[in-house]
């Protein structure tokens, strides 16, 4: 009779679940003795293995006790399922756990006064509770499913959903056993009955982000709509895409208004921010760590703050970093010129990689047409967010020192965009990060032919502190609205970095020689006359006369008035 109730539990519960995971697997049937188990407070007397099943008996007020799967046998899941037969005998409280760390930090089902109460316990105490009408009737057999996952926490009884973790409940923490738990208050006595568990490693359903799915697919992307003859996120959002399905991917599910993380709504954040996109539509992957920084604080740290990295090398040694970050961390992301997509896990036997394409059909990195041309990896971390990171357009030159005048050879220059058509974002722009610098001064040397505030305006120079805080600097608001830009040969920002903290700064403007001005106006000069005299403005005569003049001068600076003297005459 008992096998039979177990298989009809197994089939009941197979077809409720989301997705059957069948890699590591704890169960126990109590035909045994409770030598998987281990006592994590009270005592072993409370526990008695009758008729193949288990019984929690204590016949004293304030008591409690718990107990869970050893380590060994409980294989390290992080995610899972759990079914078993559940029955009581009283109206005293009954409970049991999940996602038990120790004996101060899990969460507690306790059915009590005809009530289901759930609690979030950390440190000992109860950070959330609810409460739910269900009235537990005495000896009779409950069928109950429970769903830990880095998404949500629910639990069904009899195949009926009773109560599911929702936007307001705190992240999730990753990890953390079912358990068994007997306790009284003030009634002396409570017995409990618990059969047939079966804990199964919970693998989620693959989340795979298109950038044309139908819920975003015609959303403006970043100002796209200032850039582009099709703004949409169907275009751009390969990046886009592939950062939402990292961030959920650790347990990021909603942002910090409670809503969805998603595409869209992470869209809709970074263009709330000042940092958000950079290089006139390219998104900014520390502005992500940061936004990871900002949700594990409002998750009390349960969730990594995710520290960025950026990898190019020749394709074999991409391939080998990619293969070695996935070991150690969670999902990366790949790029190939002009495209962005996630890489989830290595196939050993099949020596490739198990990808999530935003655009592309593609679901392995061997169907990926192009070799991986850089990484962006993301490690998680509780410890130094710090960057310098610089967008400079591609007509100003930049270096990089210390206070001493050394170059900072640890910069990482970055060449990034996306293709889409004929249409491309970020080739005008280089990146340059500078990772975890240590408190000092840092000499910021801007260098070009013509300076513009146009120009000057596309400079984005942003300072992340150790925490993911970030502070921006904007070169063209740090001019003299009097400065002349013709005569700027230079901009030298000096910067004291501190990297818990603001950092202050201030801008140093180097002009032009006199000399260098002279040269520059007589280059000029003769640039105007030339087009002058193709266009008939300018006669044989005087343009000969005038280029004779100016290569004259070129050697003789001091008689420079001479040519002022010339173009007066002349009413040139």
């Amino acid at each position: 009779m008992k096998l039979c109730l177990f298989l009809i539990t197994l089939f009941y519960f197979s077809s409720v679940k989301p997705t059957q995971a069948l890699d590591r697997v704890f169960s126990d049937d109590f035909s045994g003795d409770l030598s998987r188990w281990e006592l994590v407070n009270g005592s072993w007397s409370y526990w008695q293995i009758q008729n193949q099943a288990l019984y929690a008996t204590l016949t004293q007020s304030r008591k409690l006790s718990t107990i869970m799967p050893k380590d060994e046998f409980w294989l390290g899941m992080k995610e899972y399922e759990v079914d078993f037969i559940f029955k009581v005998f009283d109206k005293s409280d009954k409970n049991f756990v999940l996602g038990m760390r120790d004996a101060n930090h899990f969460y507690d089902f306790h059915f009590y006064n005809n009530q289901l109460i759930v609690e979030d316990i950390r440190n000992g105490f109860s950070l959330v509770r609810t409460s739910i009408p269900f009235v537990l009737e005495i000896n009779r057999d409950y069928y109950i499913h429970l769903l830990y996952s880095r998404e949500k926490i629910e639990m069904l009884v009899d195949g009926e959903r009773l109560f599911a973790t929702d936007a307001t409940w705190p992240a999730i923490p990753d990890g953390g056993k079912f358990g068994l738990k007997i306790a009284t208050g003030s009634v002396a006595n409570s017995k409990a009955y618990f059969d047939q568990i079966v804990v199964k490693e919970f693998v989620p359903n693959r989340l795979h982000f298109k950038q044309n799915d139908q819920s975003w697919a015609s959303k403006v992307y970043d100002h796209a709509d200032l850039w582009s003859s099709d703004p949409s996120m169907s275009r751009w959002a390969c990046a886009l895409s592939s950062a939402a399905m990292l961030l959920r991917n650790y347990g990021f599910h909603f942002l910090e208004n409670g809503e969805l993380l998603n595409p869209d709504s992470l869209n809709q954040w970074l263009l709330a921010q000042a940092d958000g996109y950079v290089a006139d539509g390219l998104l900014n992957w520390l502005a992500v760590s940061r936004l990871s920084q900002i949700l594990s604080n409002q998750n009390e740290n349960l969730l990594p703050k995710l520290e960025f990295s950026y990898f190019k090398s020749q394709e074999a040694e991409n391939i080998t970093t990619l293969r070695q970050s996935l070991a150690d961390n969670s999902v990366q992301i790949a790029a190939v010129p002009g495209h962005f997509f996630l890489v989830e896990s290595f196939l050993e036997d099949e020596d490739d990689f198990l990808i999530r394409d935003p655009l592309y059909d593609y679901n392995l990195l061997s169907l990926v047409p192009e070799p991986i041309e850089s990484l962006r990896l993301f490690k998680p971390s509780f410890t130094d967010l710090s960057y310098l990171f610089l967008v400079v357009p591609n007509d100003l030159q930049f270096a990089l020192s210390d206070a001493l005048g050394q170059e900072i050879e640890e910069l990482w220059t970055v060449k990034e965009s996306i293709n889409a058509g004929a249409e491309v974002i970020g080739a005008d722009y280089s990146l340059f990060y500078y990772s975890k610098p240590e408190a000092s001064q840092f000499n910021l040397l801007f260098t070009s032919k013509i300076f513009s505030l146009s120009t000057l305006d596309r400079v984005q120079i942003f300072l992340y502190q150790e925490d993911g805080s970030m502070q921006m600097i904007s070169l063209s608001s740090l001019l003299s609205s009097e400065q002349d830009l013709d005569k700027v040969e230079q901009l030298l920002l000096k910067i004291d970095f501190v990297k818990t903290a603001d950092s202050n700064y201030s801008l140093e403007v180097i002009e032009k020689s006199f000399d260098v001005l002279q040269q520059t106006r007589l280059n000029e000069l003769a640039s105007q006359a030339s087009s002058d005299f193709q266009n008939g403005k300018l006669s044989f005569y005087l343009f000969y006369q005038l280029n004779l003049l100016i290569d004259s001068l070129r050697d003789n600076l001091d008689h420079f008035f001479l040519l002022e003297k010339f173009l007066e005459f002349h009413g040139l």
